[in-house]
């Protein structure tokens, strides 16, 4: 359950259709990724918890895993500095997990040994201005469902972000299949400068 264990995130069952309590073929496959300053990393801590006493065995538990991450990452609002969310409808199960398996290996790509020595906090002087030499966090993360709809939009401001989390949460329990949770860099202690961060996850959008 380890977001530091080689960038695993959360143990999940794969996409089963079996289990599915629709009639449909129609799944929907998400990604929300959060950059958060550095100072933020308490939470990593928080999610470690969340994760370790999680049980992901059952749709109902990842749910209530993902309901928990997303109230924490309410909590932590204030940190927030940049966003990407995609969430897609894909039809058949085979397709969805080759689009879940896609996004997932597309992240794990962005992992390397030299992340836990790119620390900009940790690095700095104790007096250093974060201002003045900004260092980031970034936390993903990527669930499929058994929704026939999108969960959410493109978002680019914070309170759109903050509506998205609260929806996440309403979410049917029943619906939730798989779900991965990475935090970047690994290492609690170290973050991404804004070039590292605009080099290796050029997709995000700051919030406004």
């Amino acid at each position: 359950m380890d977001l530091d264990v080689e960038a695993q995130g959360i143990e999940a069952p794969e996409f089963s259709s079996d289990d599915l309590e629709l009639t449909n073929d129609i799944f929907t496959v998400s990604v929300l990724q959060i950059a958060l300053r550095a100072e933020a990393r308490r939470l990593h801590t928080l999610l470690n918890e969340a994760g370790a006493n999680a049980d992901t065995t059952t749709p109902e538990g990842l749910f209530a895993l993902l309901q928990q991450v997303a109230t924490l990452l309410l909590d932590y609002s204030r940190y927030w500095t940049h966003v990407l969310a995609q969430s897609q409808t894909v039809n058949g199960i085979e397709d969805a997990e080759h689009v879940y398996n896609q996004l997932l290996q597309r992240e794990q790509s962005k992992f390397s040994p030299e992340d836990s020595r790119n620390g900009a906090i940790a690095n700095q002087p104790a007096n250093s201005n974060s201002f003045e030499n900004p260092a980031y966090t970034v936390l993903t993360l990527l669930f499929g469902t058994a929704d026939d709809q999108p969960l959410f939009g493109e978002i680019f401001s914070a309170s759109v972000l903050r509506d998205s989390l609260d929806d996440i949460r309403m979410m049917q329990p029943r619906y939730m299949l798989v779900f991965e949770m990475l935090w970047s860099p690994q290492d609690i202690h170290a973050s991404f400068s804004e070039e590292e961060l605009t080099a290796k996850y050029n997709d995000l959008v700051a919030i406004a």
